[in-house]
């Protein structure tokens, strides 16, 4: 083992021993000059220390990026700009904007101190002789987000040697960008919390509907009446919630029709592991380390408010803690290219690193985490059933390594794939760049969503599909999510960075929000005026809206533009509930598990809000167990 952790740990270094090609005569006027540019989530501010004839420093003095994704890019562009004395340097795996954004300004900054900038963008930086290197674990787990992980703690918690590969040069993939909303049926959370009279007629409504309208799912709703009517019988007043109802709502959710007629449903085996092992998956976190709030809200389109929040951030320094903490062995900047077969069985995974090949046996299973395939635009229109007119260019919230990569390297020895034709958008996402986090909002029950009219469009407390279409039915696919100070307060630290980008709009009064979004004032006032009342009557005659914030009364008011974007992948491999991949045949692949976004089934033709993160713990934790056996 300690010779396999000298070969890998030489897999680290090998992109980092580079060579430059072009010495330079710089010219400098010897000081420390400052400039920024736009990376993901605002300005990234640089710093640059120059004597007379070299670049001597480069610093980033101040940004929002997402921590972890963009520490890579962070620490190492500018290090690499001294070290080689060029601004031809390449950018960090999935961190690329942020990558630019420090290039660009530390280029401004080196302008005013009178560099030659295209000299140094032409001062080519070569990778040195690198070495291929192979070794043997008993789990090696392809991919480094919260699915991937989880399976390799779990697999390592199982007494396996465990090596884990990413992609990118930092752990996390979408999960490290996610809003870290996971749903389960809590009843000593929930159980604390008042049942609210909208969601307490829905529950009613429930009684009328119809067991043979529901297929495979009507047995579960027959459960769920009957859980109702002893809930109505009892006289409680907290928060109504059954692992039933969560697999109800991922049917109700779920279920959709194709642009050529055809019916995706979610997989009741699938579904009924994911909802009932959900509270235990909660619980698990909490044995590594992490915490969840002590009250449960609903994550757009998550249908009922059984989504936790992390109390201790984001989970994926949890996770990367106790995959070392258990041994697990982590690759980053390498990416799986081919899965290997002995015997009929899967035996490994050939990756790269750079120039380099990986070769990585595995004595027991290899599990597939890789992830959806959102960021491949092309890809998603290659099977697209669902979306009329879906551009290959749309924009993606996704990490820019979410290309489907697992899909294809299973599907090369055979796996089989399902509810490929099914993407989901997500609704509120940057107008340009598609990312999630630049504006202000609350939860789904507190949002108001007007067009460049003015007016409401939806109930904003649908599922995202719903939500999407409508939003792409209005001028410019554009809209926009309104708040007041109970929200706004929130985001203190942020506005001005938020504000001064043009992400949101700042306001006293509607009136001058509604000048500042550019929409008929009077129209505006109207709409947020009905909306309240709305909110205080909690009936919405217009768009049947269920559950409601406060009224959107006290300044100060903002807006945040917002417009769809790819976001989830509901296709991939088809998985068995204990993991294992099945062929075109419909047969479990020996040695191959998968968990997460990377596999289909689940969700069918829509992700509820908050459901992704239950996914890729359960299933995480049941393939990392099943592969170590």
């Amino acid at each position: 083992m300690k010779q396999m952790k000298m070969l890998l740990a030489l897999v680290l270094c090998l992109a980092l021993t580079l060579t430059v090609s072009l010495a330079l005569a710089a010219g400098y006027t010897a000081g420390t000059y400052t400039a920024e540019a736009n990376g993901n989530n605002g300005p990234v501010k640089v710093s640059v220390t120059v004597s007379a004839d070299a670049i001597t420093a480069v610093e980033v003095t101040e940004h929002a990026e997402t921590p972890g994704l963009s520490d890579p890019a962070i620490s190492n562009i500018p290090a690499a700009i001294v070290e080689h004395q060029s601004l031809a340097i390449d950018t960090v795996s999935g961190a690329t904007n942020t990558s630019n954004a420090i290039l660009t300004a530390a280029a401004e900054a080196i302008a005013l101190a009178g560099g030659d900038v295209d000299a140094l963008k032409a001062a080519t930086v070569e990778a040195a002789p690198v070495e291929d290197v192979e070794a043997t674990y008993d789990v090696v787990v392809i991919g480094g987000g919260g699915a991937g992980l989880t399976a390799a703690i779990t697999a390592a918690q199982n007494g396996a040697s465990v090596v884990l590969i990413e992609k990118a040069a930092a752990l996390g993939g979408n999960t490290l960008i996610a809003g870290q909303g996971f749903n389960a049926a809590d009843p000593e959370r929930q159980g604390a919390m008042e049942m609210d009279s909208a969601l307490l007629e829905t529950l009613k409504g429930y009684l009328d509907l119809d067991p043979a309208d529901f297929g495979d799912f009507g047995d579960t709703l027959v459960t769920v009446q009957g859980q109702i009517k002893e809930y109505l019988a009892s006289g409680k007043t907290t928060l109504f919630d059954t692992p039933e109802l969560h697999m109800l709502h991922c049917y109700m959710g779920g279920t959709r029709t194709g642009l050529d007629g055809t019916v995706i449903s979610p997989d009741l085996a699938l579904v009924d592991v994911f909802a009932h092992n959900a509270l235990d998956g909660l619980k698990w976190v909490e044995s590594i380390g992490g915490g969840w709030n002590d009250t449960t809200s609903t994550i757009l389109g998550a249908m009922w408010p059984r989504s936790h929040g992390l109390a201790t951030g984001n989970i994926i320094p949890t996770l990367e803690q106790a995959a070392r903490d258990n041994g697990v062995e982590i690759l980053l900047n390498t990416a799986g290219k081919e899965l290997t077969m002995a015997d009929g069985k899967v035996s490994g995974v050939i990756a790269k690193n750079g120039e380099a090949t990986v070769t990585l046996h595995a004595n027991k299973s290899v599990v597939i985490a890789t992830g959806g395939f959102a960021a491949n635009a092309p890809m998603v229109c290659q099977y697209n059933n669902y979306w009329p007119g879906l551009s290959d260019t749309m924009a993606s919230t996704n990490s820019a390594n979410l290309t489907g990569d697992g899909i294809v390297m299973a599907q090369a020895i055979g796996a089989d794939v399902t509810g490929m034709g099914f993407a989901q958008l997500m609704p509120s996402s940057h107008p340009v760049d598609g990312s999630l986090f630049t504006g202000v909002w609350g939860s789904a029950e507190t949002q108001l969503f007007v067009n460049k009219q003015g007016k409401r469009f939806v109930n904003e407390y649908a599922e995202r599909d719903v939500l999407s279409k409508a939003a792409l039915e209005q001028e410019d696919g554009l809209f926009f999510i309104i708040a007041d100070k109970e929200i706004v307060d929130q985001y203190a630290d942020r506005l001005e960075t938020l504000e001064s980008t043009g992400c949101i709009y700042l306001a006293d009064t509607l009136e001058e929000l509604a000048e500042k979004m550019g929409v008929p004032v009077d129209a505006f006032v109207e709409t947020v005026n009905k909306y309240n009342e709305y909110t205080l009557a909690k009936h919405d005659p217009d768009f049947g809206k269920e559950m409601f914030g406060n009224p959107i009364d006290e300044a100060p008011f903002c807006a945040t533009p917002r417009s769809p974007s790819l976001h989830h992948t509901m296709g991939g491999l088809k998985i068995n509930t204990e993991t294992e991949v099945l062929d075109t045949n419909g047969n479990a692949i020996p040695g191959l598990y998968a968990a997460g976004e990377v596999c289909g089934g689940i969700h069918a033709g829509n992700r509820l809000g908050g459901n992704a993160m239950t996914d890729f713990l359960v299933f995480g934790r049941i393939a990392g167990e099943n592969a170590a056996k």
